[in-house]
């Protein structure tokens, strides 16, 4: 049974594919491959000489003008059909919108509810610091250094460290010279 339902799904698709084959409407890639799969499967070969003795019958018919009343009742079923799609889309829109416009007033009106009447038990106090701050300023040389004092929550170990790495630096006499090629970078430390 499964084993029809394929075959009928194959034969709607090789159906469709026959149809284009025989209107000139595949390229030429899928000309030749479908060429090649009606050189394998037979059935598939009776069925586009099938539909192309079909063809050919039909095109032995007088052509006929369809009366004016037809062609008018299928343009005006046609344009009504558009307007009303056009309808319902411009409804769809409008809700839409006013569904977008709906949800930011709202999100606006909580916002603002949420801030004008909330008492100040929620709000977190801001952290004023009362240590110095050490701004950093350049020099001439282009040096960065810093001025003010450091904070004086430090402890010993920090301390102790500080002044080491202070004592391993040495003063840059001139700073054109430039001996190492660090392209510009001027180093201070010492050399150990």
């Amino acid at each position: 049974m499964k084993k029809n339902e394929k075959k009928s799904k194959n034969m709607h698709t090789d159906e469709n594919k026959a149809i284009r084959y025989l209107m000139k409407e595949m390229d030429p890639s899928e000309e030749m491959e479908f060429e090649k799969l009606m050189r394998e499967d037979e059935d598939l070969l009776i069925e586009v000489e099938s539909l192309r003795a079909t063809r050919r019958r039909l095109s032995g018919l007088p052509k006929k003008t369809p009366p004016e009343q037809l062609t008018q009742k299928i343009t005006n079923d046609a344009k009504q059909l558009q307007s009303d799609t056009l309808k319902k889309s411009k409804n769809i829109t409008f809700f839409v919108k006013r569904g977008i416009a709906a949800a930011i007033l709202l999100a606006a009106f909580t916002g603002g509810g949420y801030y004008f009447y909330t008492d100040g038990s929620e709000i977190t106090p801001s952290v004023s610091s009362n240590s110095k701050t050490i701004e950093p300023w350049v020099d001439r040389n282009e040096i960065l250094r810093f001025s003010g004092d450091q904070p004086i929550n430090q402890s010993a170990a920090l301390k102790s460290d500080l002044d080491k790495s202070y004592e391993k630096l040495e003063l840059v006499n001139d700073p054109n010279a430039n001996s190492t090629g660090g392209n510009g970078i001027l180093l201070t430390g010492s050399s150990n």
